[in-house]
């Protein structure tokens, strides 16, 4: 099983998850490029969509050369579904929590935006994440900072704790920083695909999707809807008590059903 991680975050992140897996699973979790401890080359500049994202995982899946499921947060989510509908033959089954997916009616001003290289003026957090700091006396001090504040304010002080380990290099100053760059992690969130759906109709393994009640991005209802109606066999789990950060509020319901889609698989295989 393979974990990807969302935008901005590291696989770090979601240690207490993956750590909780069943031991007879293999768990996998690479930090994206530019993310993390990454050594990839991310030089904003070239990153025009998501595929690239892709083709890393679809290497590296490739190396592992066996029955493998695909899960992931946000971004990771995506990805995944997006590596599933290419390479049919490496993916036999899907975890997705909030996938990035837009809502059928923004693709055309979407479309447009991205023509006219608008984009990051649709995105909000694009923009926010321009202005994000990348700098601070220490770990802890990176903890403190975030803790109950904006996305984090839901999170376990551990998970916290994980990102930054994850997620920050000391620098030659006695600080840390951000191994995130602000600029390649703004870029990343206008670089996210615009119509995904010819990708999700492709997808031919088994889905579980996991949604939040509350109408919002990255994953709406009317995003959920279409999602659906292009694979209505997906088991859809829909959290009334959620944000897009479910996967730190509620690590117990991604843990049972990744534990049941492997488990589904290795039956199927026999």
């Amino acid at each position: 099983m393979h974990f990807a991680h969302a935008t901005g975050f590291n696989a770090e992140t979601y240690r207490e998850l993956l750590a909780a897996l069943d031991p007879s699973l293999d768990v996998y979790a690479m930090d994206a490029r530019g993310h993390g401890m990454s050594k990839a080359e991310a030089d904003p500049k070239k990153l025009r969509s998501w595929a690239q994202y892709r083709n890393d995982l679809e290497a590296f899946v490739e190396t592992l050369s066996r029955p493998t499921v695909l899960a992931g947060h946000s971004m990771g989510a995506a990805v995944s579904m997006e590596l599933a509908a290419a390479r049919p033959d490496l993916v036999q089954g899907l975890v997705l929590v909030d996938p990035v997916i837009v809502p059928p009616r923004h693709i055309p001003m979407l479309v447009l935006a991205r023509a006219l290289g608008l984009t990051g003026r649709l995105v909000p957090i694009s923009q926010a994440a321009a202005r994000r700091r990348m700098e601070f006396p220490s770990q802890r001090a990176a903890v403190e900072n975030y803790a109950g504040k904006g996305p984090f304010r839901t999170w376990p002080r551990e998970w916290i704790e994980a990102y930054v380990e994850g997620g920050t290099l000391p620098t030659d100053g006695g600080s840390v920083r951000l191994s995130c760059d602000r600029v390649w992690e703004s870029r990343t969130f206008v670089a996210a695909s615009v119509n995904p759906y010819k990708d999700i109709r492709k997808v031919r393994c088994p889905i579980t999707l996991i949604a939040r009640e509350h109408d919002g991005p990255p994953f709406t209802r009317a995003s959920r809807d279409a999602f659906m109606q292009c694979q209505p066999g997906t088991r859809l789990l829909v959290l009334e008590e959620a944000t897009h950060f479910m996967t730190m509020e509620h690590p117990e319901i991604a843990r049972a059903e990744i534990e049941d889609m492997a488990q589904a698989v290795r039956s199927k295989l026999g």
